[in-house]
């Protein structure tokens, strides 16, 4: 369902790719939204997706140091995108997160509570790694593959090194990377959905574009341009890119306003000098007053555009329905007309098929040879059950 707001009354939400080279400050720059405070002048909470495996856990101590209360953090490490879109649907439900068995890894019933003694809800979802989400991703695919290539070889009947060659070399086929490249859309598009701040970091590749050889054969090269690594286009939906590297002339890390900002707190193409979250705390300092706004996520989309279809293949095929049964009736009018609809009918049948129908034509008491029939409404019901 479409969902309209008004455009001065709902508030700014920071949406942040950040991506770069190891060392780069980025799981850094995201924690540095625990000291980030909301439009009523309380601290983030922050739900911090964790890929990497603790990457960020060296960095805690500091950030309690600095005075941040680490009970406003709720930190999950998973490498699954399934179970990511769930913690963020919890988010966006504003639904209890629960304590972990350390030993188990388990959920417990207790929930957990934020600094102020609450029920923990993020002002912010952080995910810290999701090139290892696509890469995860993509090997899950992979396997897929050899399952899908082991049916079509135990289909043709091969054995021996034929199948395993068959098995083996399956590799991802165009349909299961348009899959990858929705996940990585809907993944974004969830958290903007979400109504929550959110920061996605993943690592960095160098691009590269396809051609064709004089042989006809497809390679690739590099453009030298560096891009983030794993799933296409995130940067598309994100409100503020930012490469971070570190200058190799002064040592100092830096970041670069990758093409836009959305929240106009930096221009486009701008180079940060050691780059702070903190930077974006007079957008939501522009937020009070504002009303929280929630919107539909791409996969609620998708099912309403999916029922939507099956909703009109269905008036289709009702239509479809009504004409040819118009056509079987109103567009016959001679005793010819019949004859001809009748022998066309019949022609479509198979052998036992027409078998059945004669008997039922025994059944209601009408002649087997159609073509002596001149009663049009005998007609009429000869065609009927040979149709």
């Amino acid at each position: 369902m479409a969902i309209g707001r008004g455009g001065s009354s709902v508030k700014t939400k920071l949406g942040f790719l950040i991506y770069g080279e190891y060392g780069s400050w980025k799981s850094s720059f995201c924690l540095e939204s625990l000291k980030l405070r909301n439009e009523n002048g309380k601290p983030f909470r922050v739900l911090f997706i964790d890929p990497e495996n603790g990457s960020i856990d060296s960095y805690l101590e500091k950030l309690e140091e600095d005075g941040c209360d680490l009970r406003n953090i709720y930190i999950v490490y998973t490498q699954s995108s399934f179970e990511v879109k769930e913690f963020i649907r919890k988010a966006k439900r504003n639904e209890d997160f629960y304590e972990f068995d350390e030993e188990t890894g388990i959920e417990t019933d207790t929930v957990y509570l934020d600094a102020d003694g609450s029920p923990f809800r993020p002002d912010m979802i952080v995910i810290d790694g999701a090139t290892v989400l696509y890469i995860a991703k993509q090997q899950s695919m992979l396997e897929f593959s050899k399952k899908r290539a082991t049916v079509r070889a135990k289909k043709k009947e091969l054995t021996g090194i034929e199948k395993e060659v068959a098995i083996d070399g399956a590799s991802i086929e165009i349909k299961d990377y348009q899959g990858l490249k929705f996940d990585g859309q809907s993944l974004v598009m969830d958290l903007l959905a979400s109504g929550k701040h959110f920061a996605i970091t993943c690592r960095q590749t160098t691009e590269k574009e396809s051609f064709k050889d004089k042989n006809g054969e497809i390679k690739s090269v590099s453009t030298g341009k560096l891009i983030p690594e794993g799933y296409k286009d995130m940067a598309y939906n994100c409100k503020t890119s930012i490469q971070m590297f570190i200058d190799e002339e002064d040592g100092v890390v830096k970041g670069l306003i990758d093409n836009k900002d959305r929240s106009l707190v930096h221009k486009q193409n701008e180079i940060l000098i050691e780059p702070s979250i903190l930077d974006w705390q007079i957008a939501i300092d522009k937020n009070k007053g504002k009303k929280d706004f929630v919107n539909n996520s791409i996969s609620d989309s998708v099912d309403i555009e999916r029922k939507a279809i099956e909703k009109e293949n269905a008036k289709f095929e009702d239509e479809f329905n009504t004409l040819d049964n118009s056509n079987s009736s109103s567009d016959l009018n001679s005793v010819e007309d019949y004859h001809n609809a009748i022998k066309e009918a019949i022609s479509k049948l198979s052998k036992t098929e027409v078998a059945k129908r004669q008997a039922e034509i025994v059944k209601v008491n009408l002649p087997k040879a159609y073509q002596k029939v001149t009663d049009i409404e005998q007609l009429r019901a000869y065609l009927k059950i040979v149709s």
